[in-house]
């Protein structure tokens, strides 16, 4: 069964940083699909929120090993 994660990053650097990072931490997971960075919609919080709000985020579809759909 396909099972999605979602990586945000306060930029694009970050948010690829961050994929990288989570990618390391559970190699047990077979990757389907690693999406590309998308730009967030602006909210108040982005608007007020300085630097450190994500703005990027990016989408991985993946299996657990052992538990794969028929």
């Amino acid at each position: 069964m396909r099972q999605q994660h979602i990586i945000l990053g306060r930029d694009w650097t970050d948010a690829e940083a961050q994929r990288d990072r989570w990618l390391a931490e559970h190699p047990e997971l077979k990757i389907v699909h690693v999406h590309s960075p998308t730009q967030e919609p602006q909210t108040l919080l982005t608007r007020i929120g300085g630097q450190n709000v994500p703005r990027v985020s990016i989408r991985v579809e993946y299996e657990e090993a052992g538990k794969r759909g028929r």
